[in-house]
């Protein structure tokens, strides 16, 4: 079964395991060695379950149904558990993969038309505009992670769905239908980068809100 741990303290010292089967059924949550009972064992993970832990604090994991794609959610006290994908900083760091993977493929398919003098390529509009745009994602990407920066990512939102809308256009005057892979890919690209910039927004506020520690003079 997969299976996957989740260290609740920033020293990584306090473990604990959750496993699953096919479509999350089993699902088993493991703790200093130990399977913990859920308080409702009988509910389907969808529905959400509890897990006490032994020094009391409450452990809930549940299958995000009313999100696409879903997401299991992982909460320690109603708090995001670090590492887990619900985790603002799990969003924000899947935002910038997502438009790292853009950029550099923009940019690889710029360099190949260009260079490569690769003609179907050019004839749908490939090549130095797309290494421009590529190298535009990845700085995007790089400044909406390093900096939380909603800005950023909002730009690329924005650039990734006007940049669809081209290519389906383009798509469509040479008579190719874009096929259902190519759209579900654009939306997933979307979908983690609108996600990324609620991370990101989040995470700011966070920080925001912590304490500078005192500066004392010698």
């Amino acid at each position: 079964m997969p299976s996957k741990t989740y260290y609740l303290d920033p020293a990584r010292t306090d473990a604990l395991t959750v496993e699953w089967g096919f479509l999350y059924r089993n699902f088993t949550v493991r703790y200093a060695g130990q399977e913990l009972t859920a308080t409702n064992p009988d509910t389907k993970i969808a529905q959400g379950r509890q897990y006490p832990l032994p020094d009391g604090r409450m452990f809930s994991a549940q299958l995000r149904e009313d999100r696409w794609p879903q997401q299991l959610e992982l909460l320690l006290d109603g708090q995001p558990v670090p590492g887990s994908g619900t985790h603002p900083v799990e969003s924000l760091k899947q935002a910038w993969y997502t438009l790292l993977f853009v950029g550099a493929l923009s940019m690889g398919l710029g360099a190949l038309a260009e260079f490569g003098r690769v003609e179907v390529l050019q004839q749908n509009g490939v090549g130095w505009g797309s290494i421009i745009e590529g190298a535009i994602f990845l700085g995007l990407g790089w400044l909406g992670y390093a900096k939380r920066s909603a800005p950023a990512l909002t730009t690329a939102l924005v650039l990734l769905v006007l940049d669809g809308v081209v290519s389906f256009k383009n798509a469509m005057l040479a008579s190719h239908t874009p096929g259902i892979g190519f759209l579900m890919m654009r939306f997933f690209f979307c979908v983690a980068v609108f996600r990324g910039i609620k991370a990101a927004k989040q995470l700011r506020i966070e920080e925001a809100i912590i304490p500078e520690p005192l500066q004392t003079g010698l």
